[in-house]
């Protein structure tokens, strides 16, 4: 597949001026050797002799260190390391009692046991789940919401939020959690069942992954082919660059100019999707919906309903006659309300499903649908596929379906092959990026040749051969990680070991990393003790006020963030100024920030002022003293999860004594003035950089 082609970029500057400028070679076929694309194997572990030590996480890391005079960092010490694990495992900080257990916990296994406790909270999917969230593009809306002012909402897809977070808590393995969101549909004969069991419901939930990207066809001006075709085309790249975390855009028009992908690859992953998003049989969104009922079910209903509406016409008009009859149109009346309460109701599943038989596929020349070309038939990317061989599994999908996803989903997740090994690279890379806030490919949105080189290639094969070993499972992974000494070092810089690796790629410290905007909001709620902790359900609205600010509405303004509605754009402005990624498509790694606007935010919007007076009611309420020195202390123990040191004491201490001076100077009750300083000490707490980074 050695070829050139040329891309001719227009520029006016007067007159036209055509500069024609080479595509880059495709790789040859050993540049496909790249270690992304070749079958995993498990790599052995460095012999490394150091009491520091503890996994084989450590021995491959340490390997390195040594090699530079390096050494891990000592051990953070227990509360610290306990404000890491609850905000990385649950994204909540550990209330006061929780900090003092742990650190009264002398038990040689008191670390593992936390871990396991956490692991099983359901607080954990929570937290787990916004990280596939952001993954797959989830958003509340269905379009590409681009008026601030208008909510055109995705009907039910909550549901699918909800099906992720319980999956990250039941430890779903990754290939049946994979399996079911690119087609649970074909799993089930759900078209000819009785009933829907809860299982086959959810599988039916599951494939709201493939719902994510923006689809503007339900307004009729946009149901077009090109539309049609770019929400085709984004569902296949955001499956691409989720699961694989490959770039396949470039292949769109011609041979991916960095990658081993052809032209030809491109459109036999985009005939994966077609007889689901058939741009020739397209389905509106709306149409698209399924009912949470069994079609024969669902038919039964509309009928009997439809029978009941007749009936409560006719009488509705015969109460127009009585308008002279007050007590026979309250009988009327009577009979209209009864009638109506024997109607019948399902729920609406946010699916996907085959729209109809599959039709050709052909390759878009320069990615223009107007401009056909061959037919391509389905198949999975050549580099990934064991030679000579680009045709997916066979499969027998239950029902009237193509079954293509299904292939593909048992393609991604075979034994042994590329596909799989990539996959699996993919995903653990992504985990070790939410543990040390870079991951050992740093370029986690591409593992390709034009991504960057892992850190720690034999490490990446090495947990990625153990993921799939432990049956894809999430949370073996996770407990394996943060049990090791690289997880649990103190994340304080060393000035000698600064001057040698001064980016810590090594990894001879642990990384200093800012909260996501949804844990900061989380965070403040419980500290506070507002946060509601219950789980699922329909999202909270917003309100997009006259003066530009976005807040959370009641009902439920204090649940956790994950369930505030999602919207592309237009986000809280909370989480807006702390980086809560757009999603146009999809994210893989948030870039977080640090500009003015943070800080301006957090000392004067009104969410963080109010909470800042809970927080102050709160110490008052659990210390039940006026002791100023027993007040830093609580107020430190919830916000920072540490007692004060001796001079942060006195600092707080004489900071209270201050501003109770100036509140009373401003006639405020006497006892008014001293609860108004310790609120003002708890907004300065919840303003630390300690509050906002995990250490």
């Amino acid at each position: 597949m050695k070829r050139t082609s040329c891309t001719w970029l227009c520029i006016f500057t007067g007159p036209l001026l055509l500069v024609a400028t080479p595509l880059a070679a495709q790789p040859t076929a050993e540049e496909r050797g790249h270690w992304s694309f070749r079958t995993l194997r498990r790599p052995e572990v460095p012999k490394v002799q150091s009491p520091r030590s503890r996994t084989p996480i450590d021995a491959f890391l340490l390997d390195k260190l040594k090699s530079k005079g390096l050494d891990f960092a000592k051990d953070a010490d227990k509360p610290m390391l306990l404000r890491r694990v609850y905000l990385d495992l649950l994204g909540l900080p550990p209330n006061p009692d929780e900090i003092r257990q742990f650190v009264a916990d002398d038990r040689p296994d008191a670390y593992e046991r936390l871990l396991d406790r956490l692991l099983a909270s359901p607080q954990f999917g929570v937290r787990w789940g916004r990280h596939w969230l952001d993954a797959a593009g989830y958003a509340d809306v269905g379009g590409t919401d681009n008026d601030a002012g208008i909510i055109r909402m995705a009907e039910g897809s909550w549901r699918y939020r909800d099906y992720v977070i319980r999956s990250f808590n039941e430890d779903k393995p990754f290939d049946q959690f994979l399996l079911e969101q690119l087609a649970g549909d074909e799993l089930d004969d759900w078209r000819a069942a009785k009933t829907f069991t809860p299982a086959m419901r959810d599988r039916l939930i599951a494939t709201g992954f493939l719902r994510t990207a923006a689809d503007d066809t339900e307004e009729n001006e946009l149901n077009t082919l090109d539309i049609r075709h770019g929400v085709l085309h984004r569902t296949a790249e955001v499956v691409a660059s989720n699961v694989l975390g490959l770039t396949l855009n470039c292949a769109k028009c011609h041979d991916h100019k960095y990658e081993p992908i052809s032209h030809e690859d491109y459109y036999r992953f985009i005939a994966v999707f077609s007889p689901a998003f058939n741009p020739q049989q397209w389905l509106q969104p709306k149409v698209r919906m399924l009912a949470d009922v069994p079609p024969p079910e669902k038919s039964a209903i509309d009928k009997d309903n439809a029978h009941l509406a007749s009936q409560v016409e006719e009488l509705k008009k015969k109460k127009l006659e009585l308008k002279k009859d007050p007590k026979a149109a309250a009988d009327l009346d009577v009979k209209i309300g009864a009638l109506n309460a024997k109607k019948k109701s399902y729920g609406q599943l946010r699916a996907v499903y085959d729209a109809g038989p599959p039709t050709p596929t052909r390759l878009l020349r320069r990615g223009d649908h107007a401009k056909p070309g061959k037919e391509i038939t389905v198949g999975g990317l050549e580099v990934l596929c064991p030679p000579a061989k680009k045709q997916l599994p066979d499969v027998k999908p239950a029902g009237a379906t193509s079954g293509r996803r299904l292939a593909l989903a048992q393609w991604l997740t075979e034994p042994s092959t590329p596909a799989s090994g990539l996959v699996a690279r993919t995903q653990v890379n992504r985990v070790w990026q939410r543990l040390f806030g870079k991951g050992i490919v740093p370029t986690s949105d591409n593992l390709g040749m034009s991504g960057a080189r892992p850190s720690h290639p034999e490490l990446l094969d090495w947990l990625a051969a153990e993921f799939v070993d432990k049956k894809w499972r999430l949370k073996p992974l996770l407990r394996q990680i943060m049990t090791s000494s690289a997880y649990r070092q103190s994340s304080l810089a060393s000035p000698d070991a600064a001057k040698v690796d001064p980016a810590n790629h090594l990894l001879w410290r642990m990384p200093l990393r800012r909260l996501e905007a949804e844990i900061v909001r989380d965070s403040i709620l419980a500290v506070s003790g507002k946060l509601d902790p219950t789980v699922g359900g329909p999202p909270t609205p917003l309100e997009n006020r006259p003066d530009g600010l976005v807040v959370v509405k009641d009902p439920g303004k204090y649940r956790r963030t994950v369930y505030v509605l999602a919207r592309r754009n237009y986000h809280p402005t909370l989480l807006n100024v702390f980086d809560q990624p757009f999603m146009t498509t999809n994210n893989l790694c948030r870039s977080p920030s640090a500009v003015v606007l943070q800080s301006l935010t957090m000392l004067n919007d009104t969410f963080i002022v109010e909470q800042a007076g809970v927080f102050a009611e709160r110490v008052l309420r659990d210390g039940k003293t006026d002791a100023l020195e027993r007040q830093v202390e609580s107020a430190y123990l919830l916000a920072l999860t540490r007692p004060p040191s001796a001079k942060e004491s006195a600092a707080c201490m004489e900071f209270l004594r201050r501003q109770t001076d100036r509140h009373s100077a401003a006639k405020l009750p006497s006892a008014e003035a001293p609860r108004r300083a310790l609120a003002n000490l708890c907004h300065v707490l919840l303003n630390t950089s300690e509050f906002l980074y995990v250490p």
